[in-house]
C-alpha cells in the first residue's frame, strides 16, 4: 500500500524538532531523512537525534539518504574508494539499527570500479536486510549497466532530475519498475535542478501516476520540493504539498 511522505528538510531553516512537529501537524505519517552532514539540512544534529524527534511525533521513515559527498569516490579504483565504501556501509548499518528498510544513494558515472564498489555495498546492505536504491542524476545508461551487473540494486526515481534529461512523464519509472522502490517528487523547468512544488513546472504527474498504478508500484509517494518565494510558511507549504500528492496519487 502506498503512503504519502515528505522529505524532512524542504528548504525551511527551522530547528529539526520544530520541523518534524510541523510535518506531523500537516497530516503526514511518514518522512524521509538526509545525512546531517549534507547541506546542514538538519541544523547540524546527528541522525540519531533526527530519529528521536521523529519518533516523538509518531512519524515513520520512508527512507534515509546516504551522504552524497562520498558518492564520486565510488568511481575510483584506489583513491578514496575504500573510505567511500566504508562510509556507505556505516550509514546502511545505522539505518538498519533505526528500523529503516530503504536507503537512497547517489550514483556517479558507471565504470567497472563503480560496479565493484556499489556491488560490495549492495551485498552488505542485503545482508543487513536493507534495500539500497540509487537515484537518477543523469539518463538511463548508468542504470542499464548497474542493474545488469548488480542484482540487488534498486531504483529511486527523481522527477525533477528526470525532467532535465527529457523524461517528463515517468518513462524511467516505467522502464525500471521492477527495481523501483522510492520516489522523489518535485517539479521543474527541464533546465535546472529546481525542485519546485508539484504543478509549478512542466512535469506531467498525471502520466506518472498512471504508469505507477499500472506497474503496481508499492512504495511511498515522497514530496521532495523545496521552499520558493511564494511559500513563506512551512505549514502552508506542507499542507499544499500533501493536498497535491493526494490529488495526483490518491
Amino acid at each position: 500500500m502506498n503512503d504519502i511522505s515528505v522529505y524532512a528538510y524542504c528548504g525551511f531553516d527551522l530547528p529539526a524538532e520544530d520541523r518534524f512537529e510541523k510535518i506531523k501537524e500537516a497530516g503526514f505519517q511518514k518522512t524521509a531523512v538526509w545525512c546531517h552532514t549534507d547541506f546542514n539540512t538538519n541544523s547540524g544534529i546527528s541522525e540519531y537525534e533526527q530519529f528521536k524527534f521523529l519518533r516523538e511525533q509518531g512519524l515513520k521513515v520512508s527512507y534515509a539518504h546516504c551522504p552524497i559527498k562520498y558518492a564520486p569516490y565510488l568511481a575510483n579504483k584506489y583513491y578514496g574508494a575504500k573510505e567511500a565504501v566504508k562510509t556507505h556501509k556505516i550509514y546502511v548499518k545505522g539505518a538498519k539499527e533505526q528500523g529503516v528498510e530503504i536507503v537512497v544513494a547517489h550514483l556517479p558515472e558507471v565504470t567497472p570500479a563503480v560496479i565493484d564498489n556499489v556491488g560490495e555495498i549492495v551485498e552488505f546492505a542485503a545482508a543487513q536486510g536493507v534495500k539500497l536504491a540509487f537515484e537518477n542524476l543523469v539518463g538511463d545508461k548508468p542504470f542499464d549497466e548497474l542493474f545488469r551487473a548488480v542484482k540487488d540494486a534498486y531504483f529511486c526515481y527523481d522527477t525533477c532530475h528526470a525532467l532535465m534529461f527529457g523524461d517528463d512523464n515517468g518513462q524511467m519509472a516505467e522502464r525500471y519498475m521492477d527495481r523501483l522502490i522510492a520516489t522523489h517528487l518535485s517539479d521543474g523547468d527541464g533546465k535546472k535542478d529546481c525542485h519546485f512544488m508539484l504543478g509549478k513546472g512542466i512535469y506531467n504527474f498525471s502520466s506518472l501516476a498512471e504508469k505507477l498504478k499500472k506497474g503496481g508500484f508499492e512504495g511511498d509517494f515522497t514530496l521532495e520540493a523545496f521552499q520558493t518565494a511564494e511559500y513563506t510558511d512551512i505549514s502552508a507549504f506542507l499542507s499544499d504539498g500533501k493536498a497535491r500528492l493526494e490529488q495526483i496519487f490518491g
